[in-house]
């Protein structure tokens, strides 16, 4: 019986993997590069490739004005505000043209977020189709965009994998794939460096690994220059950025001055991110569940933390499934479904009938996957769905997502040795519509996460007995549940 469900839910997974595969190459081969942020690694890691300064007006705007179909004012540059060892990723990929390097970076975020759907499915003793469905809404998202944050999740997803499996090197290693996404992923990464013991010395060899890439790549100055200069100018010029969850963006549209909104932003920041290192440690102890520190931890920096957007949120969807898994009790585990919900579906997009058909399948996978076989599970998933593709239909009417052509941009200059992040800086004040308040899409996520925060705390603060004895309720050990799922 196992073998043929073995076989009957691989089958189930290759299918949805094939088709989360075949719609990202679709985006990146119909897709417009000059809309992607891909564009900027593109044409940094050509900066990297000829030894210049990837944080600049030129050499980057000159490589992006190649790519670009559309008439954008003179100054303008998309900065790629990454760190050395990640823009050294993309060196080799500027190797390519720009349409087949950004074809083969569609591939490899696809495959990232399959090979996390497959890791936490272990984890969670969950459907992996299921998982990967929950993923697919923001990953395609992501994809769309040309955005790297499907690497960093594969990155936690792997390293809660290994942990449950005692393969700490492997464990060390795959956290250390976070840092693609440094400003969620050092929560990851430290969290594992505290809490699983045995992983330190690997994560201290990968970290010093990174460093040494990132001197290879740009020179120690310009590794100086990123931490000192680059970061804090691109945290001033997001600071007026209407699609920011950032707290220092929610003060500043309140109208505190920009530098007491960044420094508490900052401060706030280290508080959360602090919180929810030691919530993970808390929950993984009481529980005797290691492997979900890596999944808990970067929640305090995803909620109102640095430089963060929709995107971003897709890193925040394990350890909502890991609530809702491990809740016990319907009013908690209502909550839980509920705040899941709210964090698989996109609430910023347009409810064209592809975004819907996403959020409906998405929600529907992370509500099945995450309640247990028994019980009438496939109709509360549709039900979820159902009421999800009802409110993303409802918000739009009354909260219209911005149109393209909505975007318009006053002319502006920039000189070509200034910072990419002040002359991005201008340009969105230069463009009304990417500064105009448009907070009302931002609250279901924003309530996603603090309701998945209340069920963390929860989890952590009152184990019943039977779970510190035994395996999760519903669940099979960690050895059948890969049998189950391949």
């Amino acid at each position: 019986m196992l073998g043929v469900m073995g076989r009957a839910t691989l089958a189930s997974f290759a299918a949805v993997a094939f088709v989360v595969a075949l719609i990202s190459l679709l985006l990146a081969g119909r897709g417009a590069i000059e809309h992607q942020s891909f564009k900027a690694f593109y044409c940094a890691g050509v900066a990297v490739r000829h030894r210049e300064d990837p944080y600049r007006v030129e050499p980057l705007r000159s490589c992006e004005r190649r790519l670009l179909s559309n008439h954008e004012p003179e100054g303008y540059v998309e900065p790629a505000p990454l760190p050395g060892y990640a823009l050294a990723v993309f060196a080799p990929l500027a190797l390519l043209s720009p349409k087949a390097a950004a074809v083969v970076f569609a591939l490899a975020m696809a495959i990232a977020t399959i090979l996390a759907a497959y890791c936490l499915s272990a984890v969670l003793q969950a459907p992996p189709a299921a998982v990967l469905l929950a993923f697919a809404p923001l990953a395609l998202l992501n994809i769309a965009y040309g955005e790297i944050v499907p690497l960093a999740l594969a990155g936690i997803c792997c390293a809660g994998y290994c942990i449950a499996r005692e393969r700490w090197v492997e464990a060390g290693a795959a956290v250390c794939v976070a840092l693609i996404a440094p400003n969620v992923g050092v929560a990851a990464v430290v969290a594992v460096f505290l809490f699983a013991p045995r992983t330190r010395i690997v994560i201290l060899i990968f970290g010093a690994l990174l460093a040494i890439l990132s001197v290879l790549a740009l020179g120690v100055h310009r590794n100086i220059e990123y931490a000192t200069t680059v970061l804090p100018l691109m945290a001033r010029a997001e600071l007026v950025a209407s699609d920011q969850y950032s707290l220092s963006h929610l003060l500043y549209a309140a109208g505190m001055a920009p530098n007491s909104a960044l420094l508490l932003g900052r401060t706030w920041f280290v508080i959360a991110t602090v919180g929810s290192i030691a919530i993970a440690g808390v929950v993984s102890i009481r529980r005797r569940e290691t492997a979900l520190v890596p999944l808990i931890a970067p929640l305090g920096a995803l909620f109102f933390g640095i430089y963060l957007h929709d995107i971003q949120m897709l890193l925040a969807i394990p350890a909502a499934l890991a609530a809702a898994a491990r809740t016990r009790g319907v009013t908690f585990r209502t909550t839980a479904l509920a705040a899941l919900a709210l964090l698989v579906a996109v609430w910023t997009q347009r409810a064209a009938r592809a975004t819907l058909i996403l959020d409906g399948a998405g929600v529907a996978g992370a509500v099945y996957g995450a309640l247990s076989p028994a019980g009438n599970r496939l109709a509360r998933a549709i039900a979820a769905a159902a009421v999800t593709i009802a409110a993303v239909l409802l918000l739009g009417r009354y909260l219209t997502p911005l149109a393209g052509s909505q975007i318009i941009t006053a002319p502006f200059h920039v000189a070509p040795n200034d910072w990419a992040a002040n002359a991005w800086a201008i340009y969105l004040r230069s463009t009304p519509a990417l500064t105009n308040s448009n907070a009302g899409v931002k609250v279901p996520t924003l309530l996603g996460l603090f309701l998945t925060l209340v069920c963390i705390v929860r989890l952590g603060l009152t184990p019943s007995r039977s779970e510190l004895r035994e395996p999760p309720p519903e669940s099979a050990p960690y050895s059948v549940s890969l049998q189950r799922y391949g």
